[in-house]
């Protein structure tokens, strides 16, 4: 009766363990997402404030120009058409990014409710199995 009670609490332990584990690994992945979220928080914005400056000295050039499909001819405005096409350039970038970032926001929101919940996509499980294996024989 002692050594099936010893076992019993053996393999609880282990068990245990193993969800440590696992969870661990879930928590690290978690971290580097949510590093690379802000990392591209840092990058949207920072393109955020190109666009607002460019935009600032654009209009300090002089008053706006009607939008043409061909380039001015001289001088001053095919500056300013070049600043115009730039800030448009700038804006579409800052556009993708901000999608980029909602998508990936999502998917890390959607990963973490996930693994709170004790739920995980097998993909990501697997993934997350994985890392825990490159993990522990790292450490060994």
């Amino acid at each position: 009766c002692v050594g099936a009670s010893w076992k019993d609490h053996e393999a609880q332990r282990l068990s245990l363990q193993a969800e440590i584990n696992t969870l661990t690994a879930q928590l690290a992945d978690l971290a580097r997402k949510h590093e690379k979220t802000c990392t591209e928080v840092r990058v949207i914005t920072e393109l955020s404030k190109q666009v607002f400056r460019l935009k600032e000295a654009l209009g300090a050039l002089t008053p706006p120009l009607p939008r043409s499909p061909s380039p001015p001819s001289s001088g001053i405005p095919g500056q300013q058409f070049a600043l115009q096409n730039r800030v448009t350039a700038l804006t579409q970038q800052l556009q993708d990014c901000e999608r980029k970032h909602k998508a990936v926001v999502s998917i890390y929101r959607s990963h973490l409710l996930a693994a709170v919940q004790g739920r995980m996509d097998e993909e990501v499980q697997a993934l997350l199995l994985q890392i825990l294996r490159m993990t522990q024989k790292g450490q060994n």
